[in-house]
């Protein structure tokens, strides 16, 4: 007999959904349990032995009860999922934001099962510190946490600053691999970098700033080896895609084309498959993309539909998955839960589309 988990579901719902999503959840083997108020969840989950948490991405109480669960070490790799009304890039980005895993419509029984049957059996226990130290200096607490989570979970030590000494004094004081820091407690980014390197530091350094303020960091850090800027405003797992390429070994590169960080949401189904299911980029290049999902396909084939970068249409796509990764230990370090594809097929339009779009992008990031 199987065993049931249980599951969180905190929000407004309807009878009619709070039965579909019970029976859903049953039929996933897991025993669903709601509540409308943030301050009776979190009893609850202080109370019980719980293994995802399901929320009204629609309701004014899921950022703030999301961010503060991110903010407990104890429930920094409990499964979230955010219910929307209407699946797109908005409400991908808001629930990144938050700290939420994936995204699901609330008026389809087939996504919120595939997720709930992809979750890991057991809980999902933190990635042990194999990577060294990084520092995050960031003054939005939202932020500060949301970074260091993802980073924590890849395998890093983190230490937090708050203020811009801190940053300086803790920057000089231990040798970080990496050091990730926003515009905002940072005057003078290449001074602190110069002052880094005089000493000996090798960390890589990554800025983050609003995205009107890249062009202009990037030429303050201009002729420094590991060091770059990212989107402040962009899901937190983008800091940790950055720091993976600042410390990919320098030399040949094998890859066709470059990677580049671009979200969008993305359709998706196994070749043959009478419906989209739905998930957002995490990073693409001409010959393939990364979609970030709790329910990658199971078929290696599949189709997708999304909008390519520096384009003003949709193109179909087909894709063969090479490769799965999921919320389970030791698969944080590189990609948040999804699944990569290399592309090899669709109409030749679509194709040129794609690959136009691509490579414009990658001009407009480099």
């Amino acid at each position: 007999m199987t065993e049931h988990r249980q599951l969180l579901a905190l929000g407004s719902f309807s009878n009619l959904e709070r039965n579909r999503v019970s029976a859903i959840g049953q039929e996933s083997a897991f025993d669903v349990h709601f509540e409308s108020d943030p301050r009776d969840a979190s009893s609850w989950l202080d109370n019980h032995d719980t293994q995802a948490l399901l929320l009204d991405g629609e309701s004014i109480e899921a950022e703030h009860f999301a961010i503060e669960r991110r903010a407990e070490l104890k429930h920094a790799t409990l499964p979230l999922l955010s219910l929307s009304k209407s699946i797109n890039d908005l409400c991908f980005i808001e629930a990144f934001s938050w700290g939420v895993d994936d995204v699901v419509t609330r008026n389809e029984a087939d996504p919120l099962r595939a997720r709930l049957r992809h979750l890991p059996k057991g809980p999902v226990s933190i990635f042990e510190v194999s990577r060294g130290s990084v520092l995050v200096a960031e003054a939005d607490r939202a932020r500060r946490l949301l970074v260091g989570r993802v980073l924590r979970n890849a395998g890093y030590d983190v230490t937090f600053a708050v203020e811009s000494t801190d940053l300086t004094d803790f920057a000089q004081s231990k040798k970080f691999q990496v050091i990730v820091a926003s515009t905002a407690l940072s005057d003078s980014p290449r001074e602190l970098v110069e002052g880094l390197r005089a000493k000996g530091y090798q960390s890589l350094f990554v800025l983050t700033c609003p995205p009107r303020e890249i062009k202009k960091y990037k030429a303050a850090l201009d002729g420094f080896d590991g060091a770059t800027t990212t989107d402040a405003f962009a899901p937190a797992e983008n800091v940790l895609f950055v720091s993976n390429e600042l410390g990919r070994p320098r030399g040949t590169d094998l890859r066709a084309s470059a990677r580049v960080l671009y979200g969008t949401a993305v359709g998706f189904r196994g070749m043959g498959r009478d419906a989209d299911d739905y998930g957002f980029t995490y990073n693409v290049s001409e010959g393939g993309l990364y979609v970030r999902t709790l329910a990658p396909p199971d078929e290696e084939l599949v189709w997708l539909e999304l909008c390519p970068p520096r384009a003003d249409r949709r193109v179909r796509l087909v894709g063969k998955v090479a490769w799965r990764r999921g919320l389970t230990k030791g698969q944080y370090a590189t990609v948040p839960p999804g699944f990569g594809v290399e592309i090899v097929d669709g109409a030749r339009m679509d194709i040129e589309c794609w690959r136009e779009g691509c490579r414009a992008y990658e001009r407009l990031v480099d």
